[in-house]
């Protein structure tokens, strides 16, 4: 039933106590006080003073003892956007986003690419449908701009006044196989069209030939006058090539974290070397690349031998914890950077999202930095299953997820509330 008129609606409140703030580099403790879904208050033993009755009813209190709080990570390219059907990825708007949760990771950009005859506007539309009542975290879409056209500018304007939308998308994959308008003519309709665009370099490439695609690609958006993001970089040879200031880059889960794949499993870009693995490590410490991206494309349920990608989803922070953190290669703050505030700045998420700050969205993540275990596919949620970790022992794990003040995740386990998630 509708509240009546003029009702003032009851504030809900979460008060996470004894928290390890993994943002600090002075190692703080202390409390989050969330109210209606913001951090309004952060500081040692904080007391809450309920405004009414009504409000003290709805206060929770939760001890988080022993726990670090990160912000809820963004995941800044999740390919789970496309339509159920034959030769899709296993994991869409429901699954992915739940198996998401569990990873630590609270907002997700999720790529589409235009079918044949579809423009950019008509795909945006289809994909709030179908995510209507059934994602589980916060979200906006990086929409393809399909086969340029003379209107398209005029279209992905016209999108981008929508709330949900976090700029286009080009994958270089889909249009050099395509046969499409090259890349250039999209760098140039993203200009036109006053809109960020995020790169997916992809490829079955070395790295001089990722190298050779970025130089290339470089070229193309400075004459079209625009800075891409542009995603994965698996090799020192390409994050030497990345141009800071006409263009920005991010890696992925899989080509920072893995040192091989299954025999039957390929990625694009292919794995790199044990160098190019710490020249990326390297080169997220000292912020010449802004982050990581699960990229994460599990494979078919109706199987399919040629699939090119891993799921990686599900094992977002942890992952981070453990090759990251645990091995010595980043400090919590650094991770807080990379999976928080760098891309919600890109995004224009900031300070809303990737932030534990008073004004900041109650998206907190509490992980347990020195916890060991074996990741087994009987406790994955995720259809994919990430077959490429599993019997992998991981040094760090996610305990409780909170999206906007309501725990989602209970130690380890989805709280399932299908289409919770709203546009960011």
């Amino acid at each position: 039933m509708a509240p009546d008129a003029g009702t003032v609606p009851v504030m809900a409140t979460l008060l996470l106590r004894n928290l390890i703030f993994g943002d600090s580099s002075a190692g703080e403790t202390g409390d989050l006080l969330i109210r209606d879904g913001s951090i309004v208050e952060r500081g040692p033993a904080l007391t809450f003073a309920p405004a009414d009755e009504a409000e003290a009813e709805a206060h929770e209190e939760f001890d988080a003892a022993g726990l670090t709080a990160l912000p809820g990570a963004i995941d800044a390219l999740a390919p789970i956007g496309a339509p159920r059907g034959a030769g899709v990825p296993a994991d869409d708007l429901g699954s992915g986003t739940i198996a998401a949760a569990r990873g630590g990771v609270t907002t997700v950009a999720v790529p589409l690419v235009p079918s044949d005859r579809e423009t950019c506007d008509v795909a945006f539309h289809d994909a709030e449908r179908r995510a209507s009542g059934a994602v589980f975290i916060d979200y906006v879409f990086l929409v393809g701009l399909g086969q340029p056209l003379a209107d398209t500018p005029e279209r992905i304007r016209g999108v981008g006044y929508h709330v949900g939308f976090g700029g286009s998308y080009l994958d270089l994959d889909v249009t050099y196989q395509a046969g499409t308008a090259g890349p250039g003519a999209h760098l140039r309709v993203a200009a036109l069209g006053d809109v960020p665009i995020t790169v997916r370099m992809a490829g079955r490439l070395s790295g001089a030939g990722e190298k050779a695609r970025l130089e290339a690609l470089t070229g193309l958006a400075a004459l079209s006058d625009i800075a891409p993001h542009v995603l994965p970089l698996a090799s020192a040879a390409a994050v030497d090539a990345l141009p800071t200031t006409i263009a920005t880059g991010s890696t992925s889960i899989v080509h920072l974290c893995l040192d091989e794949l299954p025999f039957n499993m390929r990625t694009a870009p292919g794995l790199g070397t044990a160098e190019d693995r710490e020249a990326l490590w390297s080169a997220l410490v000292d912020g010449r690349l802004e982050g990581v991206v699960s990229d994460h494309r599990s494979e078919p349920l109706d199987g399919d031998s040629d699939w090119v990608g891993v799921a990686s989803l599900e094992l977002f922070v942890p992952a981070l914890l453990s090759a990251g953190v645990a091995a010595g290669r980043i400090d919590l703050p650094t991770l807080c950077s990379i999976i928080g505030e760098r891309p919600a700045r890109r995004l224009g998420m900031w300070p809303k999202k990737g932030s534990l700050q008073v004004g900041a969205d109650g998206d907190v993540v509490l992980v347990d930095p020195s916890a060991v275990w074996t990741v087994d596919p009987t406790q994955l949620e995720g259809r994919g299953k990430a077959p490429a970790w599993h019997d992998l022992e991981m040094t760090g794990r996610v305990v409780h997820v909170f999206s906007r003040g309501q725990q989602i995740v209970n130690d380890g386990f989805p709280l399932f509330r299908p289409g919770r998630g709203r546009p960011v």
